[in-house]
């Protein structure tokens, strides 16, 4: 009875690494460098049509050097994120490698602190938040709230911290929203979390 079992086990630890190893989707047959071939591969990828609305969520920046932003069209929202094109791969963001994924194409492993910085504000700003808006500078709305513009810092144990204003889609809510939000990134490019340090809602006149 033993003997079975462990084989069961074995099939089973078996499979499961297989399927952790597992490469990538390729999607070098696709070009990525026009939207109408990024489209193609999110179909691909979904094995399933877009709807046309999301077929405009595709954001690209030069500070983001071979990664295409991808989202899908919410109601009340505008494009949410869904994934990012790397090279010829894919990363959705369910998976817990996308940071460090995105991160390492732009050079993260072998770039010293200073650059990490700048990495790590680029993707953030046009990476996570790629189809929000950043703001960089203090307008009438922050009359009576402390504003800064974008800031990326390193914490103590080698984190990197990015700190920023966003201005959320107003949906149903009246007014313009507002959101300070910190993203940390740690030491290997890995995501480590984010949170709201602060947040408002400027009514209109």
């Amino acid at each position: 009875m033993v003997r079975p079992l462990m084989r069961i086990l074995t099939l089973v630890c078996f499979i499961c690494c297989m399927l952790t190893a597992a490469p990538a989707q390729d999607l070098s047959q696709f070009d990525l460098s026009t939207d109408e071939g990024v489209n193609a591969a999110r179909e691909a990828v979904a094995g399933k049509t877009l709807d046309e609305r999301s077929k405009h969520c595709i954001h690209r920046d030069t500070s983001l050097p071979g990664i295409v932003v991808v989202g899908g069209f919410a109601f009340d929202y505008g494009c949410r994120l869904q994934g990012v094109f790397i090279k010829s791969s894919y990363v959705g963001t369910d998976d817990k490698s996308l940071s460090r994924s995105a991160l390492e194409a732009l050079g993260w492993k072998t770039a010293k602190q200073p650059q990490r910085k700048k990495l790590a504000q680029a993707w953030v700003q046009e990476g996570l938040l790629g189809f929000l808006t950043v703001v960089s500078d203090e307008n009438e709305h922050f009359a009576g709230h402390t504003f800064q513009p974008p800031q990326t810092i390193t914490g103590a144990g080698g984190e990197t911290v990015v700190t920023l204003w966003i201005r959320l889609p107003s949906g149903r809510t009246r007014g313009t929203r507002y959101q300070l939000r910190e993203y940390t990134f740690a030491s290997a490019g890995d995501f480590a979390g984010s949170k709201t340090l602060d947040e408002f809602t400027a009514t209109r006149d």
